[in-house]
């Protein structure tokens, strides 16, 4: 078919002619109401007002080609009108993803929202209503109903809900419906599952893990300078990217004591049209950051010039000439997967609990915390929106077990000034 098109075979143009055409001729034979010709020389028929009642309207047109026009202009809008009456979530689905997936670069939410419809969604009778049929309180049953099906967190309540918030916007954007029934839907928060905050020990590097790591890292360089791979992790505490950040920077990136972050590796998804399944994932570079404070130009200490200077070292005594900082042995830019399996394997050298890379970035930010930084530095340096994110996800006790009790024995016993032995004993 494309080939007969391509090559003039058929024309196109002139067989969607011919289509529209046969559907003119369709709707004027099944026009229930005559078409005359009044005294005036006008041509006149009757339209229904609506598909509820038998009231009419009488039109007229100067001839009778614009007046069959009228007609049919009128039945196609009629027949979009039913038709939009009768679309659900089931099928506007498709449509709002394909909409959501070209106002963002991130494809890996994409494929969670997929998910979400799959696991939530797919098989409840509530996406074969009607959406016009949608109302307050079927949706507030609905949330509820999930919630307590699946305990949800609010966190991933609200992850789920996107599907059915953002659809029902998109349904008024289509006109399908006038008023979105979701807006202002609020579920009892009570009946949230709640998160316990995980451990401090378990969301950082402890002082005394930090450094076995640290010596790890150097040890593991030193025993083969081809590969930088491990002059990574150092950096990462002195800076505290993010990883895709980590393994995007390039030497042009660098000014001084200043590197600036404007790029980073991001895991791409994409859906394959003719089965309409998920392609394999894979890494990509994107000229972005996460969000606009994400651009942004991270202080570097001395301690990091040193790390970059030996980085850079390594590559040119081992001929390899790469515009990335951080290169494998064949001079390969790294990737997350790989600074992520090493971080764990030095952890499990060290008998450390296994901690990802990003336990880094906290550990970071934590010691800036420690340290008296101000808040709206360490936000900037971060790059983080707002400094309720720095505070609420990346702020924990970095200190031993022995070393927290200590110094709480000192800030308590500084404030006693009764002695035990004093105690109840009258004033002479």
């Amino acid at each position: 078919m494309n080939d007969a098109i391509k090559s003039g075979i058929i024309n196109v143009s002139a067989v969607q002619d011919k289509l529209e055409m046969f559907k003119k001729e369709e709707i004027l034979k099944n026009h229930t109401y005559d078409i005359w010709m009044g005294n005036n020389g006008y041509w006149y028929t009757y339209l229904p007002q609506d598909s509820y009642s038998e009231k009419r309207k009488q039109i007229r047109r100067k001839d009778k080609s614009r007046l069959e026009d009228a007609i049919v202009d009128f039945y196609n809008l009629h027949n979009k009108k039913e038709q939009r009456k009768k679309i659900t979530l089931r099928t506007l689905y498709p449509e709002w993803l394909k909409y959501k997936s070209l106002h963002t670069a991130a494809t890996a939410s994409i494929r969670r929202i997929d998910n979400d419809w799959h696991k939530y969604y797919l098989n409840d009778p509530l996406i074969d209503i009607p959406i016009p049929e949608l109302d307050r309180l079927t949706l507030d049953q609905w949330i509820h109903t999930k919630i307590k099906k699946y305990e949800l967190t609010e966190k991933a309540y609200y992850n789920m809900s996107i599907i059915l918030r953002q659809s029902l916007i998109y349904a008024v954007g289509r006109e399908v419906i006038t008023e979105n029934p979701f807006e202002n839907l609020k579920p009892n928060p009570k009946l949230f599952r709640k998160v316990r905050k995980k451990e401090d020990n378990t969301q950082v590097f402890l002082t005394d893990e930090q450094n076995l790591i640290v010596q790890e890292a150097w040890n593991d360089f030193y025993s083969n300078t081809t590969s930088t791979t491990p002059l990574a992790i150092l950096l990462d505490f002195q800076t505290g990217l993010r990883l895709g950040e980590l393994v995007a920077i390039k030497w042009s990136d660098i000014n001084g004591k200043y590197l600036h972050i404007q790029r980073m590796e991001v895991r791409h998804e994409e859906i394959c049209e003719e089965t309409n399944t998920w392609k394999p994932a894979k890494l990509i570079l994107v000229e972005h950051t996460k969000s606009n404070a994400g651009d942004r130009h991270v202080y570097l200490t001395k301690k990091a010039i040193e790390i970059l200077v030996e980085a850079k070292k390594s590559q040119d005594e081992n001929g390899i000439k790469s515009e990335f900082v951080f290169t494998n042995s064949k001079g390969q830019r790294l990737n997350k997967f790989m600074l992520d399996k090493l971080i764990r394997k030095y952890c499990r050298n060290n008998n450390i609990p296994e901690k990802s890379m990003h336990k880094i970035r906290k550990t970071y930010i934590s010691t800036l915390i420690d340290e008296g930084v101000n808040i709206n530095t360490i936000r900037e340096q971060s790059g983080h929106e707002n400094e309720e994110t720095t505070y609420k996800n990346y702020a924990f006790d970095r200190a031993p077990d022995k070393h927290k009790e200590a110094l709480l024995e000192k800030a308590l016993s500084s404030h006693e000034h009764i002695q035990q032995g004093n105690q109840g004993q009258p004033k002479k």
